[in-house]
């Protein structure tokens, strides 16, 4: 079985390139050939502005305050594998997590944020303990992948 939210993650991307796109857009013609000020007051237009900017600024700040992360998720006879990356403003932090089955040791999946940012805990036997990976945002993906991903691991016999 594989999970990949790629196809959300490429639409936030587009989404915000063309949010930027408009908000260029509107900033030029609003204030450069001075449209708006036969229909607004300069106060009134300035308000928009504010409006505006706090509306674009939250469209293209939203991956990170909700920590979406790229999640590729796949689980067969042998191993479970996750592997992830930041999205955002600034890319980066890339990791991987690949647990052989026969020392799979279960998981955990944690809510923060009121419920809205979920997080996955992969566990693993090793040298006769239960040792955790760093909890992952799972946020990106949809409600339906997260219950398949939950499914899946609730299917591997854990050790431990």
């Amino acid at each position: 079985m594989t999970i990949d939210n790629g196809k959300k993650i490429v639409s936030l991307r587009l989404t915000g390139f063309i949010a930027t796109v408009i908000y260029v857009l509107y900033i030029f013609i609003a204030y450069f050939p001075k449209v708006f000020r036969h229909v607004m007051t300069e106060r009134s237009l300035t308000t928009m502005t504010i409006v505006v900017t706090v509306a674009y600024l939250f469209l293209l700040l939203l991956p990170a305050i909700m920590k979406y992360r790229y999640i590729f998720f796949s689980a067969d006879e042998r191993t479970i594998t996750l592997r992830w990356y930041k999205t955002g403003l600034i890319p980066g932090e890339s990791m991987s997590i690949e647990i052989p089955v026969n020392r799979y040791a279960g998981y955990e999946i944690t809510r923060q944020a009121m419920g809205l940012v979920h997080y996955l805990t992969l566990f693993q036997q090793v040298q006769g303990r239960k040792a955790s990976y760093p909890p992952v945002s799972i946020t990106a993906l949809s409600g339906a992948q997260r219950r398949e991903i939950e499914k899946t691991l609730k299917g591997y016999r854990s050790i431990g």
